[in-house]
């Protein structure tokens, strides 16, 4: 009997010790709420949203993979996730033809910030990672109510044709 117990009571250890270890090395993304990450604050302004997702994007997999891509996320309107979430779903977006140059890019250009109300626009200037010079627009809003009441988030982007002159220095 003891030839069937002892190799039973050390695979349930083997097993144990396993399961013990797996969440501590088993991935190295944390969950979507992580407290590494940065988080939409009232104390933050429209133009400070716009420039930390523009580093975030900057170095994407900086702390785990598509990490810029899902700070890009925790700042965006609820009505944006309406349109573009869940994060997976966004993830897909912002890697594809349109959005994905900004991914680890090169460097960036930042307008100064126009308000108009409850509403901001802010416009970047994106060298990406092939040197390619491109242009997004920002739309922030100043949300009213729920949880991100008081909080200047991402309400749109989208890309722009090169400017003519230095829209940039706006």
């Amino acid at each position: 009997m003891s030839n069937f117990v002892r190799p039973l009571a050390r695979s349930v250890l083997v097993l144990m010790l396993v399961a013990a270890v797996k969440p501590i090395y088993g991935s190295m993304a944390p969950p979507a709420d992580s407290p590494e990450l940065p988080r939409p604050s009232s104390e933050l302004q429209p133009g400070e949203v716009v420039q930390i997702v523009i580093d975030a994007l900057g170095k994407n997999n900086y702390p785990f993979t598509d990490a810029g891509i899902e700070t890009a996320f925790n700042f965006s309107s609820p009505a944006n996730k309406v349109n573009t979430g869940p994060l997976e779903r966004f993830v897909k977006l912002v890697k594809g033809p349109v959005f994905g140059k900004m991914i680890n890019h090169r460097d960036s250009t930042l307008s100064k910030v126009v308000l108009e109300g409850n509403k901001a626009l802010r416009l970047v200037q994106i060298v990406g990672a092939n040197n390619e010079t491109l242009y997004f627009a920002f739309r922030l809003g100043l949300q009213q109510e729920g949880d991100y009441a008081g909080m200047w988030l991402t309400e749109a982007v989208w890309p722009l044709e090169a400017p003519k002159g230095d829209v940039i220095a706006l």
